[in-house]
């Protein structure tokens, strides 16, 4: 269960990786582009799974924000309880350090599922990069690099590909 919340902590803190287009009439306005990222787990062990679901909008290298859909699924209401608390809390706490988050978190039919926005552009990436310097390679003039979300992602076990 510890490597199942390891897991969805990471998750959580960077809710991914496919590439579409928005295009802009203006040439002075960057274009506004999507990925998209999707990875899922078993632990028949534990008895859940896991499945989340990214898209990324980034400009030129830089993310601006991530939508995600992070689904639970167990038999186990003592699970889905301690997931639906931990969710709600770790997104509460990161969200007051940090900001830039909106999310919700509903419960129904053996899962629980959170729906999270992570906004880069409102978010203290300065702070973040100090509490977590392990991602601080990953920020770069204020900014959260696109190749650097990307290997997080993949490396986490993701699949990310273009449209």
């Amino acid at each position: 269960m510890k490597k199942g919340l390891l897991l969805v902590s990471l998750l959580i803190l960077l809710t991914g990786c496919g590439e579409d287009t928005t295009n802009d009439v203006s040439n002075d306005i960057p274009e506004q582009k999507t990925m998209h990222c999707e990875v899922s787990t078993r632990d028949v062990v534990n008895g859940y799974e896991t499945a989340s679901d990214y898209t990324i909008y980034y400009t030129d290298d830089y993310v601006d924000k991530v939508e995600t859909v992070e689904t639970v699924t167990s038999e186990s209401e003592e699970f889905l309880d301690t997931m639906e608390e931990y969710v709600n809390t770790t997104y509460e706490a990161t969200n007051s350090a940090y900001g830039g988050y909106t999310y919700e978190v509903t419960r129904e039919d053996g899962k629980v599922v959170s729906n999270v926005t992570i906004d880069y552009d409102k978010m203290n990436l300065e702070q973040y990069a100090t509490d977590q310097p392990s991602l601080a390679q990953y920020i770069e003039d204020g900014k959260f690099l696109v190749d650097g979300i990307i290997e997080i992602y993949e490396t986490a076990g993701a699949t990310c590909e273009k449209n």
